[in-house]
């Protein structure tokens, strides 16, 4: 038995299902997603497709940064994708700066296993008017945090922000029943 790094794909599979139909089911946002779905999306546009299944169903989230660039493929320019707001009402906001994949017809599977970054994106093709959400309530993690760390190797997770879909609306499911 030889070691050898192993790469793990986030996206789990890509492929047309009829004509000018494809589907891409995103496992996680890792730090290679942003190159993958450009490699996925010339494949399936290579085929003819010209409408997509996009399956976000128990993508738990990872690297927000991802998460963006991927939005950026198929919104416009200047749309807003995604911002915070903190305690005292302070906002960074997230906008487009474009992509090759905006002529794409959009359906999004999601669940109650898709969060953080899956819901941020979700939210943005669907408020942005690109793309019909189908499928159950997603997870509802929406909160900025801050990691600050302690001498002896932990940490706390201070929550400083919420996020929010270009719309207005919460990602964050409330605390309440």
């Amino acid at each position: 038995v030889v070691r050898d790094k192993i790469p793990i794909k986030s996206i789990e599979s890509a492929f047309r299902i009829a004509d000018g139909i494809g589907y891409i089911k995103l496992g996680q946002f890792a730090r290679t997603t942003s190159a993958e779905m450009e490699q996925a999306l010339a494949s399936l546009r290579a085929e003819g497709v010209t409408k997509l299944i996009f399956d976000l169903r128990g993508n738990s989230g990872g690297y927000l940064d991802q998460a963006i660039l991927v939005a950026n493929e198929f919104l416009h320019k200047e749309q807003l994708i995604v911002y915070t707001e903190d305690r005292n009402h302070k906002q960074l906001r997230e906008y487009s700066s474009g992509g090759g994949s905006t002529d794409l017809k959009l359906a999004v599977l999601i669940d109650e296993g898709s969060a953080s970054s899956s819901e941020i994106l979700a939210g943005a093709l669907q408020d942005n008017d690109r793309g019909t959400i189908i499928g159950r309530r997603s997870f509802g993690k929406g909160l900025v945090q801050q990691q600050i760390p302690y001498a002896d190797g932990s940490a706390l997770r201070l929550t400083t922000a919420r996020y929010y879909t270009p719309t207005g609306r919460s990602i964050q499911k409330p605390y309440t029943r």
